[in-house]
Parts: structure tokens; C-alpha cells; sequence
């Protein structure tokens, strides 16, 4: 988190091109983010779930673990030049969203009438979003082949440790408990958000460049870790949202693949 994460986006970032398609990535990153809020919301309405295990079930079926699985996923499914959209997306249409909506989630299941705090100072100094800022920062100048070559050989090991970090802290303890709304939330988050957003890509006669391949498959990635967490720490549903986690990661294993085959050969 301290060293080799920071390498690989700074490396990531200094080499990406800013064309047109990643602007709009971004853009639609977030939107389908808003407009999944409002959907998974509804559902969990159906479903009949109290306010806090609602808000709990949104978090888990929106935001999208683009990170810790998203970079694995990309760089064996579509390379180096996949891995650098992949940064940014994770960055700027997932973790900045979820940083600045959840406090807004959050405080609505607790029904306070005051925002749930956000700590801005966190979010600045969060070492991967910081590193986006130094990566952007650095773009206009020429930087000496040796320090890209130490970036890339420390941003290297972070992948497989992110996969081992993974499998050690997968917890499965109170999936039994909740298997109705676990289930419909990955249902959300693995097959109907990717999906739409792919949709309605082909609708408007967007050409999948590489790009937009990348989000939607980064919109196809389990519930994020970080939601998770955002949970625990407000004292809402704990259970669906590490229930949601776990199970969407080895489902990812499916649906994953899946999606890439739709992206590769369907459409």
C-alpha cells in the first residue's frame, strides 16, 4: 500500500495516453455508480430490508472491488496498456466516488440530518490516490529510465501479493445467514450493472475500444473491500456486506470470464 502500490500507478499513470474515450470512461464510471444507487435501493426495498441493511446492500452491489482483483483480472485479460486504464478507473470513478458518496449513504441510514464526516485529509493522502495526483503531476516532464525501471520492478509485486492478501482474509462464517440478499447482490453487481452499462454503450454506437472493455469489466468486479469497511465502521449490516465480499470473489471467477467472453465475442 506504502511502496509497491504507489509505484505501479505512478508507472501506470505517467505512461497513459488521455484520449477522448478515457474522459468519457470516467464520466460513465460515475454515472452508472449513481444510477445503481438509486436501483439497488429499490431492490432491497422489495426485498424488504430495514434501512441500515439496505444501505449496507447498496454499498456491496455498487462500488466495485477495480483494485485489489480489478488489476489481476485486467493485466492477464488485456496486458500492460489494459492495466493503465484500469488504474485510473479504479482511482478516479471508483474510489473517489465511494470516498465521497458514502458519508451521504451512510448518514441516510443512520437518518441524521448531518453528514457522516468526510475526511478529505484521509482522501488526499490515501497512498494510491496520492500517487494519481504525483503521476499527473509528472506527466510534462521527461523522467530518467531508471527511476520508470524501479516504478515498474516495485509496481511488479503487487499483484501477486494483492492475491495472496486476498486469499487470507476471505471469510465465509456468516454467509448462511443472509444468503437471499447476498445472492441478489451479486446478481447486481456481476451480471446487471456490467451488462447496462454495456448496453447502453451499444445503444448510443460507442465503439468498445479498449477503454471501455476495461470499464466494463472493472464495473463487473465483486463488491469492494473498502464498502465493507465503510459498513463495519458505521454499525450497519456487517454481515451482508462481508458475506457480499467473499462470495463475489470466487463467483468472480465465473462471471468474469464471462463478461470478457460477451466483450470479445458477442458484440
Amino acid at each position: 500500500m506504502y511502496v509497491g502500490f504507489p509505484a505501479l500507478v505512478i508507472n501506470n499513470i505517467y505512461h497513459l495516453k488521455f484520449t477522448s474515450d478515457v474522459y468519457l470512461i470516467l464520466l460513465g464510471g460515475w454515472i452508472a455508480i449513481i444510477v445503481n444507487i438509486f436501483f439497488s435501493y429499490q431492490v432491497a426495498k422489495l426485498l424488504k430490508l430495514n434501512r441500515e441493511s439496505a444501505i449496507s446492500f447498496v454499498m456491496v452491489a455498487t462500488f466495485a472491488n477495480t483494485g485489489f482483483l480489478g488489476y489481476p483480472y485486467i493485466l492477464s485479460l488485456y496486458g500492460p496498456e489494459g492495466l493503465r486504464y484500469a488504474v485510473i478507473f479504479d482511482n478516479v470513478a471508483m474510489f473517489l466516488p465511494i470516498f465521497l458518496m458514502a458519508p451521504i449513504l451512510i448518514s441516510f441510514a443512520k437518518k441524521e440530518e448531518k453528514l457522516f464526516k468526510i475526511d478529505l485529509k484521509k482522501l488526499f493522502l490515501f497512498p494510491p490516490f496520492l500517487s494519481l495526483l504525483i503521476a499527473l503531476a509528472l506527466k510534462p516532464f521527461p523522467l530518467p529510465n531508471l527511476v520508470l525501471k524501479i516504478l515498474d520492478i516495485l509496481g511488479s509485486t503487487v499483484i501477486p501479493l494483492i492475491l495472496f492478501s486476498v486469499g487470507m482474509n476471505l471469510s465465509f462464517s456468516a454467509v448462511g445467514k443472509n444468503l437471499k440478499p447476498v445472492f441478489v447482490v451479486l446478481f447486481i453487481k456481476h451480471l446487471i450493472l456490467p451488462l447496462s452499462f454495456l448496453s447502453v454503450i451499444l445503444i448510443f454506437g460507442v465503439s468498445l475500444t479498449l477503454p471501455w472493455k476495461v470499464a466494463v469489466l472493472e464495473l463487473a468486479m465483486p463488491p469492494m473491500v473498502l464498502a465493507s469497511i465503510f459498513v463495519i465502521e458505521a454499525n450497519l449490516d456487517k454481515d451482508i456486506a462481508v458475506s457480499s465480499v467473499a462470495l463475489g470473489i470466487v463467483l468472480s471467477f465465473l462471471t468474469v470470464p464471462l463478461i470478457f467472453y460477451i466483450l470479445e465475442n458477442m458484440v
